[in-house]
């Protein structure tokens, strides 16, 4: 009998919903760029983890201090957007 593996990701990564971008309508564009970024990342960094054999507890551990790193960035308004893949010298 085979089994077959249930995939991982529930959701599509960046995906937004009618009430989410309802919420983010009234917000500056470099601060709704911020919160994509850091969703993003944080997903694909949760995902990563589990997918690699990490226990649940531990990923999500992960993912509060990386929440946590980015809620600071909001308030301190430390949000410049950055290059990919490009040094800055």
């Amino acid at each position: 009998m085979k089994v077959q593996k249930e995939g991982i990701c529930k959701r599509q990564i960046g995906h937004k919903s009618k009430a989410l971008r309802s919420r983010q309508a009234e917000n500056r564009a470099e601060v709704i760029a911020y919160a994509d970024r850091g969703n993003t990342r944080m997903c694909s960094k949760y995902y990563r983890m589990i997918r690699r054999g990490k226990k649940k507890n531990v990923a999500v551990a992960a993912i509060v201090r990386e929440l946590a790193c980015f809620v600071w960035g909001i308030m301190t308004n430390n949000i410049e957007s950055r290059t990919v893949g490009k040094k800055v010298s």
